[in-house]
């Protein structure tokens, strides 16, 4: 899933260290819209990303969160500590998944403005830009179902980087409504904005459940979190 907007009372996770923000352009914006067929560069990065996941959370499962750490991570990785650290600012992110950096001001606004009647989307479209592609491993989402499943210390690591991305989400998109109160749909752009933050999650967290069911790496479909969306519109009636 950071340490720019870090919300009050919740410490950095062990070892971090700041990341810099990701700037998204127009690219990125086509790509959260539509996923393009990656390059080898790309390739190579996210097989070096997935390799450093899969490792840390199996090194928590076998060991214990508590007593997995970088140097482990990097051996069963077979990569040095310094490309662990150009990867992850920390090894709570490697384990549960890092917050999402989200660029402020237009270039944010650049994202949010290709759908500016569906907030929702718009923050979507945005988390995908932000993370640079449209991929879910499969392994590491079911590894860490099972982590957080049998070991509460790492649902709390989680709950951590969920606070830190759905802090920033939710500041962006309200200062987005406040720049555009066109668009608006609420008299609270704070609300609208945290209510937005709090769909869009929930949107990724039901449709990863039917990420986990395929193998390897699965393109995100903007197609199946808009079924996902419409789904909630008929359970609200």
């Amino acid at each position: 899933m950071l340490r720019e907007l870090q919300p009050a009372g919740v410490s950095a996770p062990q070892g971090a260290r700041p990341l810099r923000r990701r700037v998204i352009t127009e690219v990125d914006v086509e790509q959260a819209e539509t996923p393009r067929r990656e390059g080898l560069r790309a390739r190579k990065r996210r097989a070096t990303e997935n390799a450093i996941e899969t490792s840390a959370v199996k090194l928590a499962l076998e060991h214990g969160v508590e007593h997995v750490t970088v140097e482990a991570i990097c051996e069963m990785a077979d990569i040095s500590r310094s490309t662990f650290f150009n990867y992850f600012a920390g090894r709570d992110y490697a384990i549960v998944g890092r917050a999402i950096s989200i660029p402020e001001g237009d270039d944010a606004f650049v994202v949010l403005d290709s759908c500016p009647e569906n907030l929702t989307l718009g923050i979507l479209r945005l988390v995908f830009a932000a993370i640079g592609h449209n991929n879910v491993n499969t392994e590491v989402a079911r590894l860490r179902a099972q982590l957080i499943a049998e070991q509460p210390e790492a649902g709390r690591m989680a709950l951590v980087t969920l606070m830190e991305s759905a802090h920033q989400l939710t500041g962006t998109a309200a200062a987005w409504l406040f720049a555009h109160p066109e668009h608006a749909k609420l008299d609270s752009p704070v609300r609208e904005a945290t209510l937005a933050a709090s769909l869009a999650h929930g949107v990724i967290s039901a449709q990863l459940g039917e990420w986990m069911q395929g193998e390897g790496d699965i393109a995100a479909d903007e197609q199946d979190l808009e079924r996902m969306m419409q789904e909630y519109r008929i359970l609200i009636g």
